[in-house]
């Protein structure tokens, strides 16, 4: 029996980190286009907050967002919604050019008025701010009332996920950046057994790549379910199972 080198697959992985790798279709390609032009100051606002379900690729804008502005010599700062939960995790950040704040539904009640103070502080500072949450402003079940109106002060957009059509396209070009070839048979195998979030497809297509340069192998639907089914096993064998 031929054995694999161990393949994992992480479904927390961090987000990519440019607005080129961000896959788009007419569901999210105005929310990208916006959120670009919101960075690159073609914009009035000076405040932006994107919502949409988990997977829909919320941190991989405010993280390309990031990167863009920190690549040209812009103060940036990016805290997911747990870290602002901190005490003094705010102080300070009116001082940044750009601040993101990710998951926001993961604020808790005793850190409003924290985050209240720091968005006033940023309008006097002229600090720009993107927000991104799983669900609107209003439904985030916030209790300080001016934080609730402060929230929408700015551009508000809701990001839809890919499509099929577009997750499609998007994880076939995955597979062509790395130089490798799959039927739509295989796209649609992979679409079916994994979750359908670009994230954790990026994952699937890197470990298949792997796997591919070792064995000199095709990606098949037994090919994929091989190196998989291998990598489950070694995974459930190292936990005593």
């Amino acid at each position: 029996m031929q054995h694999h080198p161990q393949l994992t697959l992480s479904l927390d992985t961090a987000p990519a980190i440019s607005f080129a790798s961000f896959h788009v279709d007419e569901g999210n390609l105005m929310v990208r286009n916006a959120v670009q032009a919101f960075v690159d100051g073609k914009l009035d606002d000076s405040q932006m907050f994107v919502w949409g379900d988990a997977g829909a690729g919320k941190s991989h804008l405010l993280s390309a967002a990031c990167d863009q502005l920190n690549r040209h010599g812009f103060r940036i700062a990016y805290l997911p919604g747990e870290i602002v939960n901190a005490s003094g995790a705010l102080d300070g950040m009116e001082l940044c050019d750009f601040l993101c704040i990710d998951d926001l539904q993961r604020l808790d009640h005793a850190a409003e008025i924290d985050l209240f103070h720091c968005i006033n502080r940023c309008r006097d500072t002229g600090a720009r701010i993107m927000l991104a949450a799983d669900r609107a402003p209003d439904n985030l079940g916030i209790r300080l009332p001016d934080l609730q109106t402060r929230l929408s002060w700015g551009l508000v957009f809701q990001l839809h996920a890919l499509g099929e059509d577009g997750l499609q396209n998007a994880l076939r070009q995955e597979i062509e950046q790395r130089s490798l070839r799959a039927s739509d048979d295989v796209v649609a195998y992979i679409l079916r057994r994994y979750p359908r979030r670009m994230s954790v497809l990026k994952r699937v297509v890197d470990s298949l790549d792997k796997a591919s340069l070792s064995e000199q192998r095709r990606i098949t639907i037994p090919f994929v379910k091989r190196v998989f089914d291998e990598a489950e096993r070694i995974a459930l064998s190292e936990l005593g199972y």
